[in-house]
Protein backbone atom coordinates (compact mmCIF):
# COMPACT_ATOMS: atom_id res chain seq x y z
CA UNK A 1 0.00 0.00 0.00
CA UNK A 2 2.28 2.75 -1.24
CA UNK A 3 0.72 6.04 -0.73
CA UNK A 4 2.07 9.67 -2.25
CA UNK A 5 1.53 13.03 -0.99
CA UNK A 6 1.80 15.75 -3.78
CA UNK A 7 1.11 19.31 -4.01
CA UNK A 8 0.78 21.03 -7.34
CA UNK A 9 2.58 18.04 -9.02
CA UNK A 10 5.45 18.25 -6.78
CA UNK A 11 6.04 14.90 -4.53
CA UNK A 12 6.33 15.56 -0.97
CA UNK A 13 6.47 12.35 0.95
CA UNK A 14 5.97 8.85 0.56
CA UNK A 15 4.57 6.40 3.01
CA UNK A 16 5.57 3.08 1.85
CA UNK A 17 3.04 1.31 3.93
CA UNK A 18 1.76 -2.40 3.98
CA UNK A 19 -1.46 -3.99 5.58
CA UNK A 20 -2.56 -7.24 7.11
CA UNK A 21 -5.63 -7.96 9.28
CA UNK A 22 -6.84 -4.72 9.31
CA UNK A 23 -3.69 -3.25 10.61
CA UNK A 24 -0.78 -1.18 8.80
CA UNK A 25 2.74 -1.00 8.87
CA UNK A 26 5.68 -0.08 7.26
CA UNK A 27 7.41 -2.49 4.74
CA UNK A 28 9.85 -4.24 6.50
CA UNK A 29 8.40 -3.94 9.97
CA UNK A 30 9.61 -6.85 12.20
CA UNK A 31 13.50 -6.98 9.60
CA UNK A 32 14.80 -3.88 10.14
CA UNK A 33 15.95 -1.63 12.53
CA UNK A 34 15.29 2.03 11.27
CA UNK A 35 11.56 2.64 9.21
CA UNK A 36 10.00 5.88 8.50
CA UNK A 37 7.88 8.13 5.90
CA UNK A 38 10.45 8.56 2.82
CA UNK A 39 10.46 12.80 2.57
CA UNK A 40 9.38 15.75 4.19
CA UNK A 41 6.37 15.41 6.60
CA UNK A 42 7.09 18.79 8.63
CA UNK A 43 5.47 20.43 5.34
CA UNK A 44 1.77 21.48 7.17
CA UNK A 45 -0.84 18.63 6.11
CA UNK A 46 1.57 15.91 4.71
CA UNK A 47 1.50 13.76 7.35
CA UNK A 48 -1.97 13.86 8.61
CA UNK A 49 -3.05 13.52 4.73
CA UNK A 50 -1.58 10.52 4.56
CA UNK A 51 -3.03 8.70 7.70
CA UNK A 52 -5.95 9.35 6.33
CA UNK A 53 -5.36 8.23 3.13
CA UNK A 54 -4.00 4.65 4.35
CA UNK A 55 -7.06 5.21 6.75
CA UNK A 56 -9.64 4.94 3.83
CA UNK A 57 -7.71 2.68 1.71
CA UNK A 58 -8.07 -0.06 4.07
CA UNK A 59 -11.67 -1.72 4.50
CA UNK A 60 -11.24 -3.61 7.72
CA UNK A 61 -8.95 -1.02 9.51
CA UNK A 62 -8.35 -1.83 13.13
CA UNK A 63 -5.06 1.03 13.89
CA UNK A 64 -1.12 1.46 12.63
CA UNK A 65 1.83 0.05 14.17
CA UNK A 66 4.59 2.15 13.37
CA UNK A 67 7.99 -0.08 14.48
CA UNK A 68 11.43 1.58 14.99
CA UNK A 69 10.89 5.20 14.01
CA UNK A 70 14.17 7.09 15.25
CA UNK A 71 13.36 8.86 18.21
CA UNK A 72 14.73 12.31 16.54
CA UNK A 73 12.64 11.85 13.24
CA UNK A 74 10.39 14.90 12.70
CA UNK A 75 7.68 12.08 12.54
CA UNK A 76 7.68 11.67 16.35
CA UNK A 77 7.65 15.46 16.89
CA UNK A 78 4.50 16.18 14.10
CA UNK A 79 2.78 12.24 15.10
CA UNK A 80 0.51 12.89 18.26
CA UNK A 81 -0.82 16.05 16.51
CA UNK A 82 -1.51 14.60 13.04
CA UNK A 83 -3.07 11.29 14.36
CA UNK A 84 -5.78 13.58 16.24
CA UNK A 85 -7.02 15.13 13.39
CA UNK A 86 -6.88 11.77 11.39
CA UNK A 87 -9.34 10.89 14.40
CA UNK A 88 -6.72 8.84 16.46
CA UNK A 89 -5.24 8.43 19.40
CA UNK A 90 -1.29 8.13 19.90
CA UNK A 91 0.56 5.90 21.70
CA UNK A 92 4.26 5.53 22.88
CA UNK A 93 4.18 1.77 23.12
CA UNK A 94 7.84 0.78 23.21
CA UNK A 95 11.59 2.05 22.98
CA UNK A 96 15.21 0.73 22.41
CA UNK A 97 18.62 1.97 22.36
CA UNK A 98 20.88 1.51 19.27
CA UNK A 99 24.91 0.89 19.68
CA UNK A 100 27.05 2.69 17.13
CA UNK A 101 30.79 3.16 17.08
CA UNK A 102 32.15 6.20 16.48
CA UNK A 103 34.36 5.84 13.58
CA UNK A 104 35.68 9.48 13.37
CA UNK A 105 37.75 8.40 16.75
CA UNK A 106 40.42 6.51 14.69
CA UNK A 107 42.46 5.71 17.44
CA UNK A 108 39.46 4.12 19.46
CA UNK A 109 37.88 2.50 16.25
CA UNK A 110 41.23 1.16 15.78
CA UNK A 111 41.60 -0.53 19.27
CA UNK A 112 38.13 -2.00 18.65
CA UNK A 113 39.75 -4.26 16.04
CA UNK A 114 42.51 -5.26 18.34
CA UNK A 115 40.63 -6.58 21.62
CA UNK A 116 42.66 -9.93 22.06
CA UNK A 117 39.34 -12.08 21.92
CA UNK A 118 39.02 -10.85 18.30
CA UNK A 119 42.67 -11.77 17.46
CA UNK A 120 42.65 -15.05 19.72
CA UNK A 121 39.86 -16.20 17.89
CA UNK A 122 41.07 -15.33 14.46
CA UNK A 123 44.90 -16.62 15.27
CA UNK A 124 43.72 -20.12 16.01
CA UNK A 125 41.75 -19.98 12.22
CA UNK A 126 45.38 -18.74 10.50
CA UNK A 127 47.26 -21.57 12.64
CA UNK A 128 45.30 -24.53 11.63
CA UNK A 129 44.44 -23.49 8.08
CA UNK A 130 44.06 -20.88 5.84
CA UNK A 131 41.48 -17.96 6.03
CA UNK A 132 40.22 -16.29 3.45
CA UNK A 133 38.03 -13.14 3.71
CA UNK A 134 35.55 -12.26 0.29
CA UNK A 135 34.51 -8.52 0.40
CA UNK A 136 31.85 -7.21 -2.11
CA UNK A 137 29.72 -4.38 -2.89
CA UNK A 138 28.50 -6.48 -6.21
CA UNK A 139 24.45 -7.26 -6.77
CA UNK A 140 25.74 -10.18 -8.64
CA UNK A 141 27.78 -11.28 -6.72
CA UNK A 142 26.05 -11.30 -3.65
CA UNK A 143 22.82 -12.92 -5.63
CA UNK A 144 25.11 -15.82 -6.21
CA UNK A 145 25.99 -16.51 -2.75
CA UNK A 146 22.56 -16.15 -0.75
CA UNK A 147 21.62 -19.41 -0.73
CA UNK A 148 24.43 -21.01 1.07
CA UNK A 149 23.56 -17.52 3.01
CA UNK A 150 20.33 -18.68 4.19
CA UNK A 151 21.37 -22.08 4.69
CA UNK A 152 23.66 -21.09 7.38
CA UNK A 153 21.55 -18.53 9.12
CA UNK A 154 18.88 -21.02 9.09
CA UNK A 155 21.13 -23.69 10.59
CA UNK A 156 22.99 -21.29 13.42
CA UNK A 157 19.25 -20.31 14.57
CA UNK A 158 17.80 -23.89 14.59
CA UNK A 159 20.03 -23.83 17.94
CA UNK A 160 18.29 -20.99 19.46
CA UNK A 161 14.20 -20.28 20.60
CA UNK A 162 14.08 -17.99 17.67
CA UNK A 163 14.15 -19.82 14.44
CA UNK A 164 15.61 -18.03 11.40
CA UNK A 165 13.11 -15.76 9.21
CA UNK A 166 14.94 -17.51 6.19
CA UNK A 167 12.95 -20.09 6.50
CA UNK A 168 9.84 -18.45 5.38
CA UNK A 169 10.18 -18.29 1.54
CA UNK A 170 8.78 -14.47 1.20
CA UNK A 171 11.94 -13.49 3.97
CA UNK A 172 14.49 -14.95 1.07
CA UNK A 173 12.42 -12.93 -1.34
CA UNK A 174 12.62 -10.02 0.48
CA UNK A 175 16.20 -10.17 0.60
CA UNK A 176 16.78 -11.58 -2.98
CA UNK A 177 14.84 -8.44 -4.20
CA UNK A 178 16.80 -5.86 -2.18
CA UNK A 179 19.90 -7.30 -3.57
CA UNK A 180 18.47 -7.18 -7.06
CA UNK A 181 17.19 -3.57 -6.79
CA UNK A 182 20.36 -2.06 -4.84
CA UNK A 183 23.16 -4.37 -7.06
CA UNK A 184 24.77 -1.42 -8.66
CA UNK A 185 23.83 1.39 -6.20
CA UNK A 186 26.88 0.65 -3.91
CA UNK A 187 25.02 0.30 -1.21
CA UNK A 188 25.15 -3.44 -0.72
CA UNK A 189 28.19 -4.97 1.63
CA UNK A 190 28.57 -8.31 1.63
CA UNK A 191 31.17 -10.39 3.54
CA UNK A 192 32.30 -14.70 3.67
CA UNK A 193 35.40 -15.45 6.20
CA UNK A 194 36.48 -19.05 4.84
CA UNK A 195 38.55 -21.58 7.06
CA UNK A 196 40.05 -24.01 4.27
CA UNK A 197 38.05 -23.42 1.61
CA UNK A 198 35.09 -24.14 4.12
CA UNK A 199 32.85 -20.62 4.42
CA UNK A 200 32.08 -20.33 8.39
CA UNK A 201 30.91 -17.13 8.63
CA UNK A 202 29.03 -14.63 6.24
CA UNK A 203 27.42 -11.02 7.05
CA UNK A 204 24.53 -8.84 4.47
CA UNK A 205 24.54 -5.47 5.33
CA UNK A 206 24.55 -1.88 3.54
CA UNK A 207 26.22 1.60 3.77
CA UNK A 208 24.96 4.86 2.94
CA UNK A 209 25.86 7.85 3.70
CA UNK A 210 28.62 7.23 5.86
CA UNK A 211 26.72 5.31 8.44
CA UNK A 212 27.71 1.28 8.17
CA UNK A 213 24.68 -1.03 9.02
CA UNK A 214 25.23 -4.28 10.89
CA UNK A 215 22.49 -5.96 9.44
CA UNK A 216 22.57 -9.97 8.91
CA UNK A 217 25.50 -12.00 10.42
CA UNK A 218 25.53 -15.64 10.55
CA UNK A 219 28.31 -18.10 11.07
CA UNK A 220 29.18 -22.04 11.17
CA UNK A 221 27.19 -23.20 14.68
CA UNK A 222 29.49 -26.54 14.77
CA UNK A 223 32.59 -24.12 15.30
CA UNK A 224 30.45 -21.88 18.10
CA UNK A 225 33.17 -22.33 20.87
CA UNK A 226 36.50 -21.15 18.18
CA UNK A 227 34.02 -17.93 17.79
CA UNK A 228 34.05 -17.17 13.77
CA UNK A 229 31.66 -15.02 14.70
CA UNK A 230 33.59 -12.78 16.04
CA UNK A 231 36.41 -13.11 13.03
CA UNK A 232 33.48 -11.78 11.17
CA UNK A 233 33.15 -8.95 13.38
CA UNK A 234 36.79 -8.06 12.99
CA UNK A 235 37.08 -8.46 9.64
CA UNK A 236 33.99 -5.87 8.96
CA UNK A 237 35.57 -3.81 11.20
CA UNK A 238 38.65 -3.74 9.31
CA UNK A 239 36.96 -3.46 5.97
CA UNK A 240 34.60 -0.23 7.24
CA UNK A 241 37.82 1.90 8.56
CA UNK A 242 38.95 1.75 4.62
CA UNK A 243 35.41 3.13 3.55
CA UNK A 244 34.23 6.61 3.91
CA UNK A 245 32.35 5.71 6.78
CA UNK A 246 31.27 7.91 9.81
CA UNK A 247 29.46 5.25 11.90
CA UNK A 248 29.49 1.48 12.49
CA UNK A 249 25.83 1.23 13.19
CA UNK A 250 24.76 -1.99 15.77
CA UNK A 251 21.05 -1.54 15.24
CA UNK A 252 18.58 -2.33 17.96
CA UNK A 253 18.79 -5.01 20.84
CA UNK A 254 20.51 -5.16 23.96
CA UNK A 255 23.03 -8.47 22.60
CA UNK A 256 25.83 -8.66 25.29
CA UNK A 257 28.51 -8.20 22.65
CA UNK A 258 27.49 -4.98 21.53
CA UNK A 259 28.25 -2.97 24.55
CA UNK A 260 31.89 -4.18 24.52
CA UNK A 261 32.61 -1.85 20.99
CA UNK A 262 29.72 -0.07 20.59
CA UNK A 263 27.59 3.09 22.70
CA UNK A 264 24.12 3.04 23.35
CA UNK A 265 22.58 5.54 21.13
CA UNK A 266 19.04 7.74 20.15
CA UNK A 267 16.17 5.52 20.68
CA UNK A 268 14.42 3.97 18.10
CA UNK A 269 10.23 3.65 19.55
CA UNK A 270 7.32 2.05 18.47
CA UNK A 271 3.60 3.39 17.81
CA UNK A 272 0.38 2.82 17.89
CA UNK A 273 -2.83 4.80 16.39
CA UNK A 274 -5.81 3.39 17.28
CA UNK A 275 -9.39 5.25 16.60
CA UNK A 276 -10.50 6.87 19.64
CA UNK A 277 -13.48 6.43 20.98
CA UNK A 278 -15.60 8.59 19.96
CA UNK A 279 -14.13 8.94 16.53
CA UNK A 280 -17.47 8.70 13.47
Amino acid sequence: MLLAAERDGELLAIAPFYRESGMVFFVGSGDSCYLDFVGDVETCGVLEALLHAARDACPDFVGFRFYGMPSGSPTCAQLGGAAAVAGLDCYRKREWSTWTLDLTNRPYADTMTRKKSLVRHENHFRRTGSLDVWHTHRGDEIAAELEAFFAQHVERRSATAEPSAYTKPAQRRFVERWVELAADTGWLRFTRVAWNARPIAYHLGNCYDGRYFWSKPTFAIDLARRSPGEVLLRQLLLAVLDEPAHTFDFGTGDDPFKARFAKADAAVVTWGLFPTSDAP
